[in-house]
């Protein structure tokens, strides 16, 4: 049955749309981000749309209809490297007070404003960004992140089409509102946050205060800083960015709600987890294959992704983990820049400059995967159901944890407060045979959906060029004001009724007091 209504919706799609002039905008520099939409606007181009693409990082061997504008040089990649020491020696202080995780949020963030109002800056000026705003399209695909600029732009160039938005990660909190979406935060955890939707009381409050922290902290770190640069760059007012916002059709959401959590969605927000997932099997290095196919009793693989180098592991935190590992019986990789060309192999350590990393999870000798959190690697684990122990530094890497360890996946551990033991002691629980029945259980749930997620992505998108904004999948909270949407006017009028009520009830009863009194006393006299 699910496999014939697949059939159905590819042939229905097939003979409903037409080749359509699709734009792509994405402002962000960070390579990451690019990686989930690659695959979607790549293949929307291969099934014959005409597919223009702003980005910093163009893809190699572009199908013929698929035009790239490449913003390389405009700024710079400021976000590609992370250094550890900052993550090594949290303020005591502000962890004394229980304040510390707020701090490194606050922290972590500035630098997305400072980013987006910097390449905002320089693309105001950029030609060939002009040049493709200029034409017309049947729908416009814009990164849903750090940034409104492309938005302020497409309006005034006069663009005139349907809008679909693309999530990396899961929503930031200033995009929900766009939708009309309920992001309540009594169960819905902040992106940057390390908490599930079962929270304690502080956790909700910290919760409560972060998600209207980020509200106001975009709305004048962003967008009104963005709008100021657009009007003085063209020399003319324009609309608030917030409202160019609200005209999206629809937002694919790199989620699913078996690994992220369940949240309240809208039918225009889409959750299109994995859509990313390359499932064409790249060869295995020689020497990487050797080392797999030796192992006795399986193989670990470690990575912290491209941003975080090996080189800024200060020396005694490098020593704790390759004890723990050598304490190991299993074998393990880990992708470790400054090892030689063919790895550098140490005990049962074998240090690589390069992992295929999706490639060696869906290697059967590979039982365990140790990453920071980021929400690719985690999603490449889960496909494939193996175990993970998380060691999250920021951004949404704490959320991926907490969500990975709630749902059976993995273990997530304190980098600041790592040590041998508490290394040692989480990759025993990920390598438990309860944990990698778990895994498996986890792959198995999140594997089970209607369609492929980039079918998915594929068809909404189509399903925006059919119908455009005829067809509404916005929720009506989306245009009302805070007061009407919270009934605040509403808990007005019924408040104000409830105190006129008491107020006539008091006159009444006092009235009748009056008159009792009245008569009691007349009685009086007459005796």
């Amino acid at each position: 049955m699910r496999t014939l209504a697949i059939i159905f919706l590819a042939i229905f799609a097939v003979q409903n749309v037409q080749p359509a002039r699709i734009l792509g905008l994405f402002p962000h520099t960070g390579k990451s981000h690019q990686m989930v939409f690659d695959p979607l606007l790549k293949t929307l181009a291969e099934r014959g749309h005409d597919v223009t693409v702003v980005s910093f990082f163009p893809i190699k061997d572009p199908p013929a209809n698929y035009t790239i504008v490449s913003l390389e040089g405009i700024a710079a990649l400021g976000l590609e490297t992370i250094d550890l020491t900052y993550f090594d020696n949290p303020n005591k202080i502000l962890r004394l007070l229980g304040v510390d995780n707020i701090f490194k949020q606050i922290t972590e963030f500035q630098p997305l404003a400072d980013l987006a109002t910097e390449v905002c800056s320089k693309i105001v000026d950029f030609a060939p960004l002009a040049d493709a705003l200029k034409k017309s399209y049947d729908v416009v695909i814009v990164e849903n992140f750090n940034s409104d600029c492309m938005l302020g732009l497409a309006h005034v160039y006069g663009l005139k089409a349907p809008f679909v938005s693309l999530s990396s990660s899961a929503l930031m909190q200033w995009c929900p509102d766009r939708m009309g979406l309920t992001d309540n935060p009594s169960y819905v955890p902040i992106v940057s946050s390390e908490f599930t939707s079962k929270m304690t009381f502080l956790q909700r409050l910290e919760n409560t205060v972060m998600n209207v922290y980020y509200k106001i902290w975009y709305r004048y770190a962003i967008q009104l800083k963005e709008k100021a640069i657009i009007e003085k760059r063209f020399g003319r007012r324009i609309p608030d960015l917030q409202e160019f916002a609200k005209n999206v059709s629809v937002m694919l959401v790199n989620t699913f709600h078996s690994m992220n959590g369940v949240r309240p969605l809208l039918p225009g927000v889409v959750e299109v987890g994995g859509m990313h997932l390359d499932h064409s099997r790249k060869p295995i290095p020689h020497y990487i294959e050797r080392f797999l196919n030796e192992s006795e009793h399986g193989v670990v693989l470690f990575s912290w992704g491209s941003l975080i180098k090996t080189a800024s592991i200060p020396k005694y935190k490098e020593d704790i983990i390759v004890n723990a590992l050598s304490k190991l019986k299993q074998r393990v990789i880990w992708k470790y820049e400054d090892s030689d060309e063919e790895g550098t192999l140490t005990g049962n350590i074998l240090k690589v400059k390069w992992i295929p990393q999706y490639e060696l999870l869906q290697h059967p000798k590979v039982i365990a995967f140790i990453a920071h959190g980021g929400l690719l690697g985690m999603t490449e684990a889960i496909s494939v159901g193996k175990p993970m122990l998380i060691v999250p530094f920021y951004g949404d890497q704490p959320l991926n944890g907490a969500a990975a360890t709630s749902i059976g996946l993995g273990k997530a551990i304190s980098y600041a407060d790592m040590t041998e033991k508490s290394l040692l002691e989480g990759l025993q629980s990920v390598l438990s045979a309860e944990m990698r029945v778990s895994a498996r259980r986890a792959s198995k749930m999140w594997q089970d959906r209607i369609a492929d997620p980039l079918d998915t992505a594929v068809y909404w998108v189509e399903r925006v060029i059919r119908w455009g904004d005829q067809d509404p999948l916005h929720s009506a909270a989306r245009d009302l004001t805070f007061m009407e949407y919270n009934l605040i006017d509403v808990a007005a009028v019924i408040l104000l009724a409830i105190v006129f009520i008491i107020l006539a009830l008091w006159i009444v009863l006092n009235q009748i007091l009056r008159l009792l009194s009245s008569s009691i006393s007349k009685k009086e006299k007459l005796h």
